[in-house]
């Protein structure tokens, strides 16, 4: 057997190449996990401002139902606090094809956005 001379080396652990490639494997996932638990942040934001503009909306319509004379035909706006926030509500009365019955529409935004985030419709009797 041939004894291999000794180099003052040691072959056990890791070369700095090595160790380099391995953090920046590591940077990449870390950055990646990071992205998209970002995303999923802002989409929470997202989804909690549509669900409250849709509540809001269904409110201006359950007003709208509970009157005992039908709304006037026509537009309305106003403003309404929901959640520790100012919500824009417009609500368009018009006819339908049926005569007797009217149709409301409802758009929600949040105060001083212009991006509708809820619309709800629905049909009321005009008498």
């Amino acid at each position: 057997m041939i004894a291999k001379p000794d180099t003052g080396r040691s072959d056990t652990g890791f070369s700095l190449l090595e160790v380099v490639v391995a953090i920046a494997v590591f940077s990449l996932g870390a950055l990646a996990v990071m992205n998209v638990l970002g995303v999923s942040s802002r989409n929470t934001v997202a989804d909690e401002a549509r669900l409250v503009a849709g509540i809001v909306a269904e409110n201006r319509i359950a007003e709208v139902m509970a009157l005992s004379r039908p709304p006037a035909q026509g537009a309305s706006r106003g403003t309404e606090h929901a959640m520790a926030r100012d919500w824009e509500w417009e609500m368009t009365v018009g006819s339908s094809p049926e005569p007797r019955i009217l149709r409301i529409d409802v758009r929600v935004r949040e105060a001083g956005g212009t991006q509708v985030l809820s619309e709800f419709s629905s049909f009321r009797a005009a008498r």
